[in-house]
């Protein structure tokens, strides 16, 4: 607990710098501007995105590589609503195609593991 709260501060001060050294370089409004398009954007692919995965995974449905992408997306829209620059920075990461076949195998493994423990679910990749 103590090593959440350590890594959640240290968050919170980064994103403070962050923060701070973009107001003095492009001002206030661009940066307000910046996190309100970021997190309607967020918002949007949570609608987009959001519904079809969970209605797939409370299916049952296998969890295939071309579901993997919509769960990239969907980290993506998370990291998009959560108001900072890092975390956007993190949501435009998940869009690219490379970031994304390197998240992919480990994304496997993850839900593999996470197979064993509760229902059987068949991983592709």
């Amino acid at each position: 607990m103590k090593n959440m709260f350590a890594y959640w501060a240290v968050y919170g001060l980064v994103e403070l710098i962050v923060y701070v050294w973009l107001f003095q370089w492009i001002g206030f409004w661009p940066l307000l501007l910046i996190q309100i398009l970021s997190t309607a954007f967020g918002i949007y692919m949570f609608r987009k995105v959001g519904g079809t995965l969970l209605r797939n995974i409370l299916d049952g449905r296998t969890v295939a590589p071309y579901l993997l992408d919509t769960v990239c997306f969907f980290f993506s829209a998370l990291f998009f609503t959560i108001p900072g620059i890092l975390t956007t920075l993190i949501g435009l990461l998940l869009f690219i195609p490379f970031v994304r076949r390197l998240i992919k195998p480990k994304l496997t493994k993850w839900f593999a593991k996470q197979s064993k423990q509760s229902n059987p679910y068949y991983f592709d990749m």
